[in-house]
């Protein structure tokens, strides 16, 4: 039998984990593998892009809440003597923020072409 190699931390039990990526998914991280300045084996690429991915889905939540207690708070302050139209539409464009603004933004995917007035 071969030897297994054991954590780091003894008291914390690895179990192993395996998937057959496909040739196009195997060529991206093979692509990210050669971007970084360690190079990292497949195995250790694989699970830094999953803890990234998973730092990533927290992130994402977290932009979800505070989205959605800016909107509460926008609901509070509304100008109730407006439609509910009018309002939704200043709720929404209070939430996406100024249009001069959507290229730099990291959130966001990148749009060409000139910003439009």
């Amino acid at each position: 039998m071969g030897s297994t190699k054991r954590p780091e931390d003894a008291t914390t039990l690895v179990r192993p984990a395996g998937f057959r990526p496909s040739q196009s998914l195997l060529r991206a991280i093979t692509a990210w593998m050669a971007l970084q300045e360690e190079r990292p084996s497949l195995s250790q690429a694989i699970a830094r892009l999953v803890e990234l991915g998973l730092t990533h889905a927290d992130w994402d939540r977290q932009k979800l809440r505070a989205r959605e207690m800016a909107g509460d708070t926008i609901d509070q302050m509304g100008d109730a003597t407006t439609s509910a139209n009018d309002r939704a539409i200043r709720k929404q464009d209070l939430l996406d923020g100024p249009k001069e603004f959507d290229r730099v933004r990291i959130d966001r995917a990148k749009r060409g072409g000139p910003i439009q007035e």
